[in-house]
């Protein structure tokens, strides 16, 4: 396959997968572009994706981590462009950096309207953080009314999985890949991953959700009721939002994302 150095009007023209080709028209549509040398990253990223039977129970991805702000704004699945609030720092091939009191990204996902494989049964939330700010703040996260949570909060010792928040022994620092979802209907089908390993739950969240968030996920802070709270300076480079996996999925995916990140320089 021939490719120009950039992807611009010539997207329509390309072969390869149709996911990264739509995807690469979206960021070109919002002012960015997706290099030569970044194509075949996310293809191979794509492909492994839905070889695992994870891009089917994942409803979106953002590659923070990306050439420009643009293409990390849009996200790789849905292809929706998002809002970098207050000025959050942007460094290409690593991330998205809060500054721990105003700035934020709206992804504009909401659980309730934009959801496909999430059910409020089957919820999972993942973000990859790059740097280590202590435990305070909230990585990513909506806090919605009627015990509809989704976040991960404090370097991953609190998180919600469509419920109220439950406890996690995550070790530190919270950098890497870390998970909050719920397999089930009940408190105890909560679970927790760091780097696609299972971490122990202290204590259960007190209720369920019987219906998604109603409002969209930011990062850096959780959307509480509409407003951003429990800011969060930390830098991001990966977030998913999705149905529950297995245990074996959930190393599958790690891996992929690993891959991705490395072939960028983003690995911790």
């Amino acid at each position: 396959m021939r490719l120009r150095r950039s992807y611009g009007a010539s997207v329509a023209s390309m072969v390869g997968d149709p996911d990264v080709l739509a995807y690469a028209g979206a960021v070109v549509a919002n002012g960015g572009t997706v290099s030569t040398a970044r194509y075949p990253i996310l293809t191979a990223f794509v492909g492994a994706e839905k070889a695992a039977g994870t891009w089917a129970l994942t409803d979106d991805y953002w590659g923070l981590w990306a050439e420009n702000a643009a293409q990390a704004l849009t996200s790789l699945k849905q292809r929706r462009l998002g809002t970098a609030v207050n000025s959050p720092t942007f460094t290409p091939d690593r991330g998205y950096a809060g500054d721990g009191s105003t700035s934020y990204i709206d992804t504009v996902f909401n659980p309730s309207l934009h959801a496909v494989a999430m059910t409020p049964d089957s919820v999972r939330l993942v973000a990859y953080e790059r740097t280590y700010v202590g435990g305070s703040g909230c990585t990513a996260g909506v806090n919605s009314t009627a015990n509809r949570a989704l976040s991960i909060r404090s370097a991953g010792a609190s998180m919600a999985a469509n419920g109220t928040a439950a406890t996690f022994s995550v070790s530190l620092p919270s950098v890497g890949m870390i998970v909050s979802a719920r397999r089930g209907p009940l408190v105890s089908d909560q679970v927790g991953f760091k780097n696609a390993i299972s971490q122990v739950r202290s204590v259960d969240a007190s209720a369920v959700g019987t219906s998604l968030p109603l409002l969209p996920i930011f990062v850096h802070a959780v959307n509480n009721s509409g407003s951003p709270a429990l800011f969060r300076a930390t830098q991001v480079g990966f977030l998913a939002v999705g149905a529950a996996l297995s245990d074996a999925q959930e190393l599958a995916q790690y891996n992929n994302v690993q891959a991705w990140a490395s072939s960028v320089g983003a690995q911790v």
